[in-house]
């Protein structure tokens, strides 16, 4: 059959295609839209083109993907490891950065080395005047001054920072370093809070551990003891401990923040030992006749250790927190033990005494942002739903 689109009827002769001009033949509207070709920039008559903006060079941070959550959490994470890191350097040679006695000295025909760290007694009595005045040689740590009044050292009144007298940041009311303080301060925070948040680690994961995989009895026992525990804010509890014994000592204090810590702890072990009893390795391990305490310690404890890992990096910053609230309140270390919040406690009584406040504050706040920005960072690594 012919089409009647393309031929006459009459003459049988196809008929030639419509054009709109002579020689061209017709192209649908919207492609001839699309393939109409720019007039020459020459033509008065074209529009102009936008002239490219020119090339600037990439800023700092332009390889760093800010719309990503995870990316920006990692790298403050990365920056709150090397503040931890620091720290943790600053309290392992607390005694090589601020002490009244030398590193190493030979005095009297006897060469004594490390006696800021060993304290020989001979040395310890000994007025430092006369000890730097007898020596033969001594290597002298970065400050010469310790967290206390040394034997011989004169009482410094309350002096500003850069007072000319060799005291970095001032002193105090007693007339100690505040910098020789703070120093030692973070030895004593640090190795007091990781203390502590390892006896939390080791109640909590026991507790929670026989909750979850016995269940029944055992588990609604817990759920009461941790009620009942959570029912007070740490900082009350401890303020109760402290004051339910006669005489409060540094292991009080020490027994008092890790009685507020275990039930968090516990309870997230808790989860985890219940969520991963209904999985299937688990379930055909107890079928093949694996002991519960075999099953929780080859089955189950390795799906808990990264969120014990987070749980104890957030802990520390929680625990560093709460022994500077109880020196700040004067009820938490020793007297004469160096101390962030007892440094910061002194401005109470000198309120024109910034330095008592800034420093050790500005420290606090630091520590407890680095460890808390390490935690968020090794959650969002661990956590298999982010990969």
């Amino acid at each position: 059959m012919k089409d009647r689109r393309s031929s006459d009827p009459g003459s049988g002769e196809p008929k030639p295609p419509i054009s709109s001009q002579e020689g061209r033949e017709s192209v649908p509207l919207l492609l001839a839209r699309a393939s109409r070709v720019p007039p020459p920039a020459s033509d008065p008559g074209a529009p102009r083109r936008a002239k490219a903006a020119p090339r600037t060079a990439a800023p700092p941070l332009a390889g760093v993907d800010w719309a990503d959550p995870g990316t920006v959490t990692l790298r403050l994470g990365k920056a709150g490891l090397l503040v931890a890191a620091l720290l943790l350097l600053v309290s392992i040679f607390a005694e090589v950065i601020a002490s009244d006695l030398p590193i190493a000295c030979k005095i009297h025909g006897h060469v004594y080395v490390l006696p800021n760290i060993t304290r020989p007694a001979e040395l310890e009595e000994m007025d430092r005047r006369a000890l730097a005045a007898e020596a033969d040689w001594a290597v002298r740590p970065i400050v010469a001054r310790g967290p206390r009044l040394a034997p011989g050292e004169e009482r410094a009144p309350l002096l500003a920072p850069g007072d000319g007298r060799g005291h970095w940041l001032g002193t105090d009311r007693d007339g100690r370093d505040v910098f020789a303080r703070i120093v030692h301060g973070t030895r004593s925070y640090l190795v007091f809070a990781l203390a502590a948040v390892f006896a939390s680690l080791a109640l909590g994961v026991l507790l929670g551990a026989v909750a979850g995989l016995f269940g029944g009895a055992a588990d609604a026992l817990f759920g009461r003891v941790v009620e009942s525990v959570s029912a007070f804010p740490p900082l009350v509890l401890v303020l109760g401990v402290q004051a339910a014994v006669p005489t409060p000592t540094l292991f009080t204090l020490f027994f008092a923040i890790a009685l507020t810590r275990w039930p968090e702890v516990a309870r997230l072990v808790r989860g985890e030992v219940i969520l991963a009893t209904t999985r299937d390795y688990v379930l055909a391990a107890r079928a093949l006749g694996a002991s519960p305490m075999r099953v929780l310690w080859r089955h189950i404890m390795p799906n808990v250790r990264a969120p014990l890992v987070v749980a104890a990096s957030m802990g520390v910053s929680a625990v560093v927190l709460t022994e500077a609230s109880l020196d700040f309140l004067r009820i938490g270390a020793p007297g004469g033990a160096a101390s962030w919040g007892e440094t910061m406690s002194q401005f109470r009584d000198a309120s024109s005494a910034w330095w008592l406040l800034a420093f050790p504050g500005a420290l606090l706040v630091v520590t407890v942002v680095a460890y808390n920005l390490m935690g968020e960072a090794l959650r969002s690594a661990l956590d298999p739903r982010s990969r």
